[in-house]
Order: structure tokens, then sequence, then C-alpha cells
């Protein structure tokens, strides 16, 4: 764990015996720490009520934002947290064997796509996925190896078989966030991100969309964590996403709804 990882549980330790101190002098129920993807802010603050003119729906809520292996490994340390919201099954799979999670809470969210991405300005007006190879494309961000996006883009040049070809030309980040970052001011030539990282930015173009079938399907989950000192908050939290407004929010951002059969 990183020393900002470590600082991290700690701050939060510590704010969360503030409010309880503060409980007891004027009750008021203390905000549901929630750790979520990165790629999840927009939609997530949205619905929450932090951005302007939004209308909260479900309990009131305090975010924390990384990478999913990153969040992983917080929660693995002991960082308090009520609900895990994850870019991939993995980290929750990981999770669920290390016994962290609260029986029959997993839930199936969202979806998205992974997306090739140029800098807006970019003279490459195409470029496909076998384009990678070309010599003249230099540097390709990708998420590093906490970062579902990252293992989704690999999978995607291993079934094309572009892998060895493009491995030297790979520059690894810390969050699809960071991907975008790099790509939008021209630090890097391309980069794989998340079909809402690309909408949501100006300075980025869509040239390729990963082929059906090159990668695992991108779902995101999310669980109420054993140790959360609320569970019946944080389920209802969970469920609260389900929510009209909540899922009109994460479509008008780009992701699509979890598969027929994960429906809750």
């Amino acid at each position: 764990m990183t020393r900002r990882e470590r600082w991290w549980i700690v701050a939060v330790l510590g704010a969360l015996g503030g409010l309880a101190a503060a409980c007891s002098l004027a009750p008021s129920p203390r905000p549901l720490l929630v750790a979520a993807a990165v790629s999840l802010a927009d939609p997530l603050q949205e619905v929450a009520g932090v951005e302007p003119r939004s209308r909260r729906v479900g309990p009131a809520v305090q975010f924390h934002f990384a990478s999913s292996g990153a969040l992983q490994q917080q929660i693995l340390q002991g960082a308090p947290v009520d609900v895990f919201l994850s870019a991939g099954q993995r980290q929750l799979d990981a999770l669920e064997s290390a016994g962290r999670l609260l029986p029959g809470s997993r839930r199936e969210l969202f979806s998205n796509e992974l997306v090739l991405v140029v800098p807006s300005r970019s003279s490459r007006r195409t470029l496909s996925f076998e384009g990678l190879a070309q010599p003249g494309l230099r540097t390709i961000a990708i998420g590093d190896s906490t970062v579902p996006a990252g293992d989704y883009a690999r999978q995607v040049l291993a079934s094309l078989g572009l892998s060895a070809a493009v491995a030297p030309k790979l520059v690894p980040l810390g969050s699809v966030r960071a991907v975008a970052q790099a790509v939008a001011e021209g630090h890097v030539d391309a980069g794989f991100v998340y079909r809402t990282e690309a909408q949501a930015r100006e300075e980025l173009r869509i040239t390729a969309v990963a082929p059906a079938g090159s990668h695992d399907p991108i779902r995101y989950v999310g669980a109420v964590l054993k140790t959360s000192r609320d569970s019946a908050a944080a389920e209802a939290y969970l469920r609260s996403l389900a929510h009209s407004a909540a899922r009109e929010s994460f479509l008008h951002h780009g992701f699509g709804g979890p598969a027929p059969s994960s429906q809750p």
C-alpha cells in the first residue's frame, strides 16, 4: 500500500471519529462511505446531489474515487468502507473470497464499452486497433494492473494478436481517467478508455470500438461490506442506484444497464 493510500485510510478513520463525536451532541446519521471506480464519479456525484442543480436520490453519501484495484487493496487493509462499486468483477470476486462482502448484497449495476481514442486535434482522423502497430505511432496510454479498463484493453490486444507488437509502446497509468487526461493533453498518441470517458471530453476523438467478444463484458458491480456500520442503509443505497432518476443520470452519461439476467 502506498503512502497516499495509508494517509487516506487514517484520514477517513479520523473523520469518522469526528462524525461520531458530533453525533453525540447533535443526532444526525453518518453519511455512507462509498468507494467507487473513478469512471463512475460524474453520475454518482450528480445522483448524490453533489453537482449543482441535481436532485439527491437515496441516503447521504461520502465518496472516495480511485481505480477499482487500488480500492480493493485499501478495503483489504481496513478502510472503513460501507459500499464498494467496482468497474470489474475480479475485484469483488477477490473481496468475496476474502469474506469481506455482506452475503447476498452483490448487484450488477451498469455496463460500458471500451474504445480507442486520440486527441481531437490529432492529424489522425482514423485509427484502428490494428493501426496501433504502425511505426509512426509511438505511445499508447493504458490502465495499469489495478485498472479494469487496462485489463480489458490487454484482452483486446491479445484477441487481435497485437500484444507483442504494441507492448513497447504502452504507457501504464493509475486510472482510466488518467489515461483520458494523458490523451486529451497530447502526452501520448492514443489510449484505451471507456466510452463514457471519451464522451465527456471534447478533447478526445473515438476512432475505434473494441470488437464484440474481444474482451470480458464490462460490468460495474457493487456490494455492501460486511463491516459496514449501517448495512441496511448501505443496501438501500445500492437499491437506489436502480431508481429511475438515478438510472436516467447514468444513461445520460453514456452507461448501459445491466444484462437482463442480472436485473434484481
